[in-house]
């Protein structure tokens, strides 16, 4: 009954994480950088209280956000791996015709884009990272069930990412293979840096070609819309999971720990340093 109970508590809190990420969004003025910056620091915070006062563990830490020795290399790591697999993936599109480029914007757009960008999809990739693969990696790391930590988040990323983009064939596969690939480097890690850089360098490439309203850096022409393009799409997306596996097995990226240690709750009136 207790365990029960528990996994009950899990779920509430997950759900309502997730309906503040896809929710809150909708009640404020998209365009205020102001709005996205308190909207995203009052995710942190409150998910910092939940997780230390509601679910009694360390606060961001137990969600594979401690800052470990390399943590910031990882992120710089994984978000030239994430730019780069999109970025090769869009010019062997361009190099088969999907699309023509008739030319680059003004110097000022390309700037005002690149940093929304990088600001913008930092934050969403992280925000994302967490609630579906920190969250669930701290619980089932606390329950001795991090054998199911693949196919539970990355069905859980399919979701997710289905929910917005819709739930098609191409997109199921697509998160599938994202989703599993993030999953891999946040199981070997036991961290969420490397896969916070991955999925921020992904999609700072996607709005660097197709930007926030279809608008990129390039003005885009004559864009097809055929399977052949999604085959090549997804093919060379898959590249990026044997790109991590040899740089998990490489020098370059520090293991924090392993990621089936479990993560001890806090118990009533103890207190620990975080």
């Amino acid at each position: 009954m207790q365990t029960k109970r528990s996994f009950l508590l899990w779920l509430f809190v997950f759900v309502v994480l997730n309906l503040y990420v896809n929710l809150v969004p909708r009640l404020f003025d998209q365009s205020s950088i102001t709005c996205w910056g308190a909207y995203w620091l009052a995710f942190f915070a409150f998910t910092f209280l939940t997780a230390r006062y509601v679910l009694r563990l360390q606060g961001l830490q137990s969600f594979g956000m401690r800052p470990h020795r390399g943590w910031l290399r990882h992120i710089a790591i994984g978000f030239v791996v994430g730019f780069g697999i999109y970025a090769v993936k869009y010019l062997i599109s361009y190099a088969l015709g999907k699309f023509e480029v008739a030319g680059t914007m003004d110097t000022a757009f390309i700037f005002m884009l690149l940093a929304q960008a990088l600001l913008a999809m930092f934050f969403s990739s992280a925000i994302n990272e967490v609630v579906i693969r920190g969250y669930w990696l701290a619980y089932l790391r606390e329950k001795h069930l991090l054998t199911w930590f693949l196919p539970v988040v990355t069905v859980l990323y399919i979701l997710d990412d289905c929910w917005n983009a819709g739930f098609h064939a191409e997109n199921v596969v697509f998160s599938a293979i994202l989703g599993f690939t993030f999953a891999y480097a946040v199981l070997k890690t036991g961290n969420l840096w490397l896969s916070i850089g991955l999925h921020w360098g992904g999609n700072v490439m996607y709005r660097m070609l197709y930007g926030f309203n279809g608008q990129g850096v390039w003005r885009l022409e004559n864009i097809a819309d055929q399977p052949f393009y999604d085959y090549i799409s997804l093919t060379v997306t898959a590249l990026m999971f044997p790109v991590v596996y040899r740089l998990l097995k490489s020098r370059l990226i520090y293991v924090d720990a392993p990621a089936d240690a479990k993560q001890e709750p806090l118990s009533a009136g103890t207190a620990r340093l975080t």
